[in-house]
């Protein structure tokens, strides 16, 4: 008795895959918009409404609470803190808007969303590290010898974690069109 032929069972397999990926390219991600708009809302919240540093009322900085707006105040004040002023002025608003429209663009099925997908990835991520960077660079123009992570609250981490949800969102789109 001849062998049973194996070939229309990997045929099978492979128009279940081709079917699949087809339904994937088009189809919206409604999960890559959530990621996005989720990771997009921590961001505003914490330029908007949470604290990002808390100091202690009895050392010697009365400050309080910290926020996103006394941040930028302060780095206008600040000499050579150049990225600190960027991200405080426009960059982190520009990161979060550029990082809201590629990653819901990249969820759509055009021929454009890996693209937009990688765009929306990397806006994040430069969202991110500039978060952390204008920190640590507005940190070192007061003469600050703690950390950047020292006394920080939600607002920071909010925005830290936002753009990167932000990120993975935008990633997770489909693939381009055919």
């Amino acid at each position: 008795m001849p062998a049973p032929d194996a070939r229309p069972a990997a045929h099978a397999a492979a128009r279940h895959s081709s079917a699949k990926t087809a339904a994937r390219r088009g189809s919206v991600n409604g999960a890559a918009i959530s990621l996005v708009l989720i990771g997009a809302a921590l961001v505003l919240l914490s330029f908007e409404v949470l604290d990002w540093y808390a100091a202690p009322q009895s050392t010697a900085d009365t400050a309080g609470a910290v926020t996103f707006s006394a941040l930028r105040a302060s780095t206008r004040q600040l000499g050579g803190a150049g990225v600190a002023l960027a991200y405080f002025d426009w960059l982190s608003w520009a990161a979060l808007i550029g990082v809201i429209v590629a990653g819901t663009w990249a969820a759509l099925p055009t021929r454009a969303a890996d693209p937009l997908r990688v765009l929306g990835f990397a806006l994040g991520t430069v969202g991110a590290v500039a978060t952390y960077y204008a920190l640590l660079q507005h940190f070192d123009a007061t003469g600050s010898t703690h950390s950047v992570l020292y006394n920080s609250t939600w607002g920071m981490w909010a925005a830290i974690i936002g753009y990167a949800t932000a990120a993975i969102g935008a990633v997770r789109g489909p693939r381009s069109a055919p």
